[in-house]
């Protein structure tokens, strides 16, 4: 089998531009100087297009956002924040940016910047915090008795922890959040209205 070995810096550009998540570098002057394909879904713009554009002019109303992200990373610090992202074709993305600063001879000549979608981890939490929502609700109305309640085997009455007894409607009255209403089953209504 020949196997052609192919160029690793292609290789690399390749797999980059396969990744969901928006990578690019910026210089020190925050001009771009490399940016995958995912720009293009994010912003619109191509590669060739990011080529040479300021972060300023890609970001729009977002620059001012992430200015002081920006300027930390120009410090040499990294940087990690969450944002949301206005999509060109309507929209938004939820997403985790890193801004890694690219530090030479201890200078910073720029920074790496790496933006992932985390849109369907957001959607999945506000699911979940729902759901946690409504079982506390529910929870909150139900109020259950445990354990074992000593009953009158003859009048149904419940003796409680000081020995007292207790109708068993005031006892579960008292204890629970349950209201009664009265009526009468099929079985004891003959025999209290026979004729009816």
């Amino acid at each position: 089998m020949d196997l052609k070995l192919e160029d690793p810096a292609q290789l690399a550009l390749r797999a980059v531009n396969q990744i969901s998540a928006m990578v690019a570098y910026w210089d020190s002057e925050q001009r771009c100087l490399f940016s995958n394909e995912a720009y293009r879904e994010w912003f619109g713009k191509s590669p060739a297009e990011m080529l040479g554009m300021s972060m300023q002019d890609l970001l729009g109303p977002l620059y001012a956002l992430n200015l002081p992200y920006i300027q930390g990373a120009l410090r040499g610090e990294l940087q990690q924040f969450e944002r949301r992202i206005p999509l060109p074709q309507g929209g938004a993305k939820d997403s985790i940016a890193t801004y890694t600063p690219n530090i030479e001879d201890g200078v910073v000549r720029g920074l790496w910047v790496h933006v992932a979608d985390v849109t369907p981890l957001r959607l999945r939490e506000a699911q979940l915090k729902r759901a946690i929502s409504e079982r506390d609700e529910a929870l909150a109305e139900v109020r259950t008795l445990r354990g074992l309640l000593p009953i009158c085997a003859a009048c149904k009455n419940i003796r409680d922890g000081s020995g007292e007894w207790h109708g068993m409607e005031d006892y579960v009255s008292a204890h629970t959040e349950v209201s009664f209403t009265h009526s009468l089953c099929p079985s004891c209504l003959p025999l209290y209205f026979p004729e009816g």
